[in-house]
């Protein structure tokens, strides 16, 4: 789920995000396009938002996943099967909370250094997505801190094998928290406006760090995960091979 959240961004942000932003030749015709179809940002603006919120939300998920293994490895995967539909219901559902000030307040497209980003004028004053992004991101850091403490702890009383088989997991997991410590740190500059909004590096430093996480988490998992490797990997290579024995057998055929 964490890399199907990433990879929608990843390809929002190709599409659209950084067009609208870095292209400013384009700036006043998709700006235009973006106020006479409003359709648009009503979907693309709170899709946006609810993955941002989904992802932490995940990723508490996962880090309670692994320290459930090794406190409860006799039983854990019939747990968590068994509970399978609530989570990715907690995963869909659960961002409403967050967003949905979003959904009912009028989207506007924000022009800023040339460019332009889709923002919205809050209904309910108080209700920043900023604020709610840094709380979330502040709580799984936590989570996972407690968490991660907990699987390290437990794996220090572990036979060797499986404290080789956790330790990739853990490090994963600090790699993962590293990119959402970032992100936390660059929503605060908005949350409660540690500089002015109106200077370049607000605007940068969030969409980096959105980047860095977007891209990361995905490359981090793979990377710790050696069945996700050949998975991956391993589907490349069997279409390559297949497409070899395609071309001989055409040319066998001649």
């Amino acid at each position: 789920m964490s890399c199907i959240a990433c990879f929608i961004l990843v390809v929002q942000d190709i599409l659209f995000a950084r067009v609208f932003q870095y292209f400013p030749q384009f700036c006043e015709s998709l700006s235009e396009f973006v106020k006479t179809y409003p359709i648009f940002a009503l979907i693309y603006y709170p899709l946006q938002q609810h993955l941002h919120c989904a992802q932490p939300i995940i990723q508490i998920l996962l880090t309670v996943n692994r320290m459930s293994c090794v406190l409860m490895p006799w039983k854990y995967s019939q747990i968590w099967k068994k509970y399978m539909p609530y989570i990715i219901s907690l995963v869909i559902f659960s961002p409403f909370l967050f967003i949905w000030n979003v959904i009912i307040s009028p989207k506007i497209p924000v022009y800023t250094f040339g460019g332009f980003y889709i923002g919205y004028e809050r209904i309910v004053i108080w209700a920043t997505m900023s604020l709610f992004m840094l709380i979330l991101r502040v709580i799984t850091i936590v989570i996972t801190a407690i968490c991660t403490f907990i699987t390290v702890l437990r794996l220090t009383q572990m036979s060797k094998r499986l404290v080789s088989s956790e330790r990739t997991l853990c490090i994963a997991s600090f790699l993962i928290s590293s990119c959402f410590l970032g992100t936390a740190g660059a929503e605060s500059i908005f949350a409660f406006q540690v500089v002015r909004t109106s200077t370049s590096i607000s605007y940068f430093l969030l969409p980096i760090s959105w980047d860095i996480l977007n891209v990361g988490t995905p490359i981090v998992m793979v990377m710790a995960s050696s069945q996700l490797r050949k998975h991956v990997f391993g589907t490349f290579k069997r279409s390559r091979s297949n497409s070899r024995v395609d071309e001989g057998t055409i040319v066998t055929g001649f």
